[in-house]
């Protein structure tokens, strides 16, 4: 008895240990393999002309063969603010991705000054365009190095600027340390509307010409995030915006809506004139009007 108490323990640590070797070995597998994926795309020596985006023919599947955009056609002025809405799973993420030159489509073209998207550099491509999505990370760090990601020689007047653009400013202060606090995995928890600010500020101090807000104010309750978007305008005027809404006064304050549904765009145009014309738009604006 007394020798089987006796093995117990170093079983125990065996056993520990084996599982951790296991993790750490599926972890370096993963590090590994990410310098192992071949390059998506590669970087032209054109330079845009203009900040025009142009959409031509885009299609896009993620298994070879079964396409879930089907020639897509866009024409964004300048300065223009476009909603996109439609059915979930009907595409409208993916053709952000597109937007943001993410991936390079399957088929057709997006281009920005009649330049491929995806034939810009990496660093050039962020600098005129930029996605932000309702998925956010706050890394480990300090809030102040969390936002200079965007531009790592902002000073604290600048980060406590775009803060105060989002609406974030009040509870960036309020923070133990201020904006030298520490986020992240051990350190002070930020709530996810709250890391979804931190994400819009680093685009106020990224300052793209071309925004793709991918439901990117979708963890703020309704009434803050329709405040957040106001605080916005002065910051998105003067840009491209395209804004994938799933509360429609972002589709109704728009330009332009686009509607997409099963991989096409089914309808565009002001907002009136869809919800005149009586058609799908028309539809989920009567159905939303009611909710």
């Amino acid at each position: 008895m007394a020798f089987s108490v006796q093995l117990g323990e170093p079983l125990f640590n065996l056993v520990f240990w084996l599982d951790e070797l296991q993790v750490a070995g599926v972890s370096l597998a993963r590090v590994v393999g990410v310098g192992l994926v071949p390059p998506d795309r590669t970087a032209g020596t054109a330079a845009p002309t203009d900040d025009h985006v142009e959409v031509r023919d885009v299609r896009y599947a993620y298994r070879e063969g079964r396409d879930v955009l089907h020639g897509i056609d866009l024409d964004l002025r300048v300065g223009e603010r476009l909603a996109v809405v439609g059915p979930s799973g009907a595409g409208k993420s993916t053709l952000g991705r597109m937007l943001a030159g993410i991936h390079p489509p399957t088929g057709g073209s997006v281009t920005v000054g009649s330049v491929p998207l995806v034939e810009l550099p990496v660093d050039d491509l962020r600098q005129r365009v930029a996605l932000v999505t309702q998925e956010h990370h706050v890394f480990v760090g300090t809030l102040a190095q969390n936002l200079r990601l965007a531009d790592t020689s902002a000073s604290d007047e600048r980060l406590a600027e775009a803060l105060d653009a989002v609406d974030a400013l009040g509870w960036a202060r309020a923070l133990p340390d201020g904006l030298e606090t520490g986020v992240g995995s051990g350190g002070h928890v930020l709530t996810p509307a709250q890391a979804q600010q931190v994400a819009l500020a680093r685009l106020v101090l990224l300052d793209p010409h071309t925004l793709v807000l991918d439901e990117a104010t979708s963890l703020l309750d309704p009434r803050a995030a329709r405040h957040l978007e106001g605080s916005l305008d002065a910051v998105l005027t003067g840009r491209t915006v395209i804004a994938i809404a799933h509360r429609l006064h972002t589709a109704h304050d728009a330009d332009r809506v686009a509607v997409v549904d099963a991989g096409r765009i089914t309808e565009i145009g002001p907002h009136d004139d869809l919800v005149a014309a009586g058609g799908e738009y028309a539809r989920l604006w009567e159905s939303w009007q009611q909710e």
